[in-house]
């Protein structure tokens, strides 16, 4: 039993008690903990969750926007103490937490028939200190030696469905060893009773190899269930948010908008919640739901994780333009030309990026921009490989007059083109480098003002509304500029499989 304190917030005051192993947080319709969305801004959707695991209670970020804290420090797993003060964005609401002591299984079974509800008793239950509750169990074995044989099997079957867990839903090769360590410890606590007592407890000892087995054969039936339940439950969530991403794709009426995004961040709340109650029972079957889609589903996740930027749904408008891009430029006749001209350029260019800690993901811009070519000129006036324009080029230092433009120079203008995307990622966040490169095409007064029409919508100023994907299926971003990030992105892809595609012979 688990229970909340609201120290501030729009709840204060307000005490809330649960037994269940996971209790949510946030302010989507499906949390356990409910904040109220206009007074508890800093607080997500789905922002955190209370979880009951190894015997020990966690408080988990669900990738919130805000953050978790937990004595000021921003946290994303942390095991919690009794009364410890959880934060739900700086200058959140204060939660304190306080939650019952644990007492194992429950009581021992009262004979060796193992029955069903007492093995989802025991998977449900958090890890046992297996040498306490053995010594405990050898002063039972003189009062009842029928009951502590078949309270040692679920014992040993709730270690061996753990280890089992650990090891990706498959055989761990630890049971003998975990039944052979439960039989040695039988012997030892059990031989200094009397004669009598010692041949009942060898009788029971015989039998508890058998006993382990059968437990074993429910526990784990019972995890493959959970298992097929949770796959099941989750490939139904992800049939509701593909129906929801392409209603999105289709609508322009901005209320309606609102509603269907904030049902989608209802939905991959769930989803998120199932992967993570998957991986508790198998890690690897949970590993492999999340890399779900295709190859460019695959890579379009890589190159987020890079920016911490890692988002559970991409449009699908997003990927089918990304994936028009990609055939475009490999369809190109001059591909190999525009390659070539790259590596021309790439060791000054990542050397450049290197100096202020850019990702070389960023400098294809270049590509999108002119193709690497530092010769380029646009008709309203961008010049260079990175098309700066002239007050932006000068606001870095670079000389722009009738008699010298050091635009052209691919070395000044590269290091001034990176120093502006640096500006860029700073303000608006590394997880949000794609509207940093959605500013460097729209510029910067164009995408303020994108963003000061967010603000003044209920809740606009929060991090999540000026997010990237948030801006991309509210359609706030004019046409050019969403097409501009994907054509950038296809560019990164085609590098990476340059050699696949023939590009460096």
């Amino acid at each position: 039993m688990i229970r909340i304190t609201h120290l501030s917030g729009s709840q204060k005051g307000k005490i809330a008690s649960s037994a269940n192993p996971t209790v949510r947080v946030g302010r989507a319709s499906d949390c356990d903990v409910r904040f109220d969305a206009a007074r508890d801004p800093k607080v997500s959707n789905h922002h955190a969750e209370f979880l009951f695991e190894d015997g020990c209670w966690f408080v988990v970020d669900t990738a919130s926007t805000n953050g978790t804290l937990v004595e000021g420090r921003r946290i994303a797993k942390h095991r919690l103490r009794q009364g410890e003060e959880v934060q739900f964005g700086k200058d959140g609401p204060l939660l304190r937490v306080e939650f019952d002591a644990q007492d194992g299984l429950g009581g021992a079974m009262k004979t060796k028939a193992v029955s069903v509800t007492a093995v989802r008793r025991m998977t449900d239950a958090p890890r046992i200190d297996a040498t306490a509750e053995l010594s405990k169990i050898s002063s039972d074995l003189q009062e009842s030696t029928d009951t502590a044989t078949a309270k040692l099997a679920e014992i040993a079957a709730h270690e061996v469905a753990q280890e089992r867990a650990k090891a990706g839903g498959v055989s761990s090769g630890k049971t003998m060893l975990i039944m052979a360590s439960t039989l040695k410890q039988v012997q030892r606590t059990t031989r200094a009773t009397t004669a009598r007592r010692w041949v009942k407890a060898v009788a029971a000892v015989a039998g508890l190899a058998a006993v382990i087995v059968a437990v074993m054969g429910i526990v784990i039936a019972q995890q493959k269930r959970q298992i097929e339940e949770l796959v099941k439950q989750k490939e139904r969530i992800d049939k509701e948010i593909e129906t929801v991403e392409q209603q999105i794709s289709e609508e322009s009426e901005p209320e309606r908008l609102a509603a269907l995004e904030e049902k989608l961040n209802t939905l991959t709340g769930k989803a998120q919640s199932t992967l993570t109650a998957l991986e508790k029972s198998d890690k690897k079957k949970a590993e492999a739901l999340a890399e779900r889609g295709d190859e460019l589903d695959r890579q379009i996740r890589d190159i987020l994780r890079k920016f911490d930027a890692d988002t559970y749904a991409v449009p699908p408008i997003f990927k089918e333009r990304l994936r028009f891009h990609v055939d475009e430029l490999v369809k190109a006749p001059n591909l190999k030309f525009i390659y070539g001209r790259k590596q021309r350029y790439w060791p000054m260019i990542t050397r450049q990026f290197s100096a202020l800690g850019l990702p070389e993901e960023m400098a294809y811009v270049a590509w999108a921009e002119t193709q690497f070519d530092p010769k380029a000129k646009s008709s309203a006036g961008a010049a260079g490989m990175w098309q700066m324009m002239a007050s932006t080029a000068q606001s870095y230092g670079l000389r722009v007059d009738d008699s010298v433009d050091e635009r052209y120079d691919p070395d000044k203008e590269t290091r001034a083109a990176a120093r502006h995307l640096a500006n860029l990622l700073a303000e608006y966040g590394t997880d949000s480098f794609m509207l940093a490169m959605a500013s460097y095409n729209r510029g910067e007064a164009g995408m303020r003002r994108v963003l000061r029409e967010i603000a003044q919508e209920p809740g606009g100023f929060r991090k999540e509304k000026r997010d990237f994907w948030h801006l991309y299926r509210m359609k706030k971003l004019p046409e050019e500029t969403r097409e501009y990030v994907p054509k950038v992105l296809a560019a990164v892809i085609v590098s990476r499989d340059a050699k696949k595609l023939g590009l460096e012979d």
